[in-house]
């Protein structure tokens, strides 16, 4: 396989997971690919590395329109999807993996993700039906919503089961997160964000002060997906997640951040400063919606979007939630489940 040329068997602290050996180029700067994402009319970025292999990382949305723009992104660089040697994934998203199947067909391209996440690549059906299993029966039931709504939301995440494309095993590279990863030609730190999604990882390079935060920090703020838990344990606090993984970036020091949608920017702490102010606004909110009445998420939601309510969909669904999850973590509110309704009353 050609990622025998970089993957390592010494013990960590030797080599970054990656490394080719007798390296000595001038490090790489990530090169923004932005691709159609169409469900939801905006686009998703892919970033390239060009030297010293061509590493591409995440694969964007399965699309003709993507797929298209992806060829001429590498083709104003001299590459095609067959020189790509490595394709890494940092959430197992359908906007992240979609053309990591198509990648593998066009040429000997590896798609790594972390360990902690790489079982969604091989087993994506699986996983997928599992969390649509556990809204059906459980997640979505506690909230009291119309059946209308919960349809429309279990139509929406079919449609990511819909458009998976197995990508071969043998191609598929678990790296640990505990290790750097080599990339344009330098170690980056692996960082494994929990919030958005349990499996995320974002690269920081220290030297050059450069993060590629994927969907972990973007603008707007990214949204605290709600994923099944494992049997028998409660369901994760996504926003408190979210918000102590966007902490933990802004402790670092960063020039540049790549994020997984929209333009690159810099000043990443104002932004995660302004991103930690308004949930925490919003936060306050809610709080004054249970205060005046208000005990159940389709109670809230309303409440919180207006208007939007039919239209802001998955994303505002998990951030109601996720205050109502702070709320409790603070000890300000009690969560009680009676016949299969979760209802919020403050202490």
């Amino acid at each position: 396989m050609l990622g025998e040329r970089y993957r390592y068997h010494l013990p960590s602290e030797k080599r970054p997971v990656g490394q080719t050996r007798g390296t000595d180029l001038e490090p790489q700067r990530p090169i923004r690919i932005a691709l159609p994402f169409e469900p939801e009319g905006g686009s998703v970025n892919v970033y390239l590395f060009v030297e010293p292999e061509p590493v591409l990382i995440d694969a964007g949305f399965n699309s003709p329109a993507g797929w298209a723009a992806l060829q001429a992104g590498l083709a104003s660089h001299g590459l095609s999807p067959a020189d790509l040697s490595r394709v890494v994934i940092t959430p197992p998203h359908v906007d992240h993996y979609g053309l990591a199947a198509a990648m593998t067909r066009a040429g000997p391209a590896e798609v790594w993700m972390a360990e902690v996440g790489s079982d969604w690549l091989r087993n994506f059906p699986a996983q997928q039906q599992r969390r649509i299993d556990y809204y059906r029966d459980d997640f979505l039931p506690g909230l009291a919503l119309s059946s209308d709504l919960s349809e429309s939301m279990l139509h929406w995440m079919q449609g990511a089961l819909a458009a998976w494309q197995p990508i071969p095993g043998e191609r598929i590279h678990a790296f640990p997160v505990n290790r750097a990863l080599m990339l344009g030609g330098v170690a980056w730190q692996v960082l494994h964000l929990l919030g958005h999604d349990s499996q995320l990882t974002a690269f920081y390079q220290p030297d050059r002060r450069q993060l590629l935060s994927t969907d972990a920090l973007m603008i707007p703020t990214a949204t605290p997906v709600v994923e099944a838990p494992p049997p028998g344990q409660p369901r994760p606090p996504a926003l408190p997640q979210m918000v102590n993984s966007l902490q933990r970036l802004a402790e670092l020091e960063v020039d540049q951040v790549y994020p997984g949608h929209g333009e690159p920017f810099g000043d990443h702490r104002t932004v995660i400063q302004s991103q930690l102010r308004r949930i925490e606004e919003r936060k306050e909110e809610c709080y004054r919606h249970l205060v005046a009445g208000a005990r159940t998420v389709a109670e809230l939601f309303p409440l919180l979007y207006g208007a939007r309510d039919g239209l802001v969909g998955p994303a505002g669904l998990w951030m109601a939630v996720g205050y109502l999850d702070l709320l409790v973590a603070e000890g300000r509110v009690e969560a009680v489940r009676h016949e299969r309704v979760w209802r919020f009353s403050p202490r």
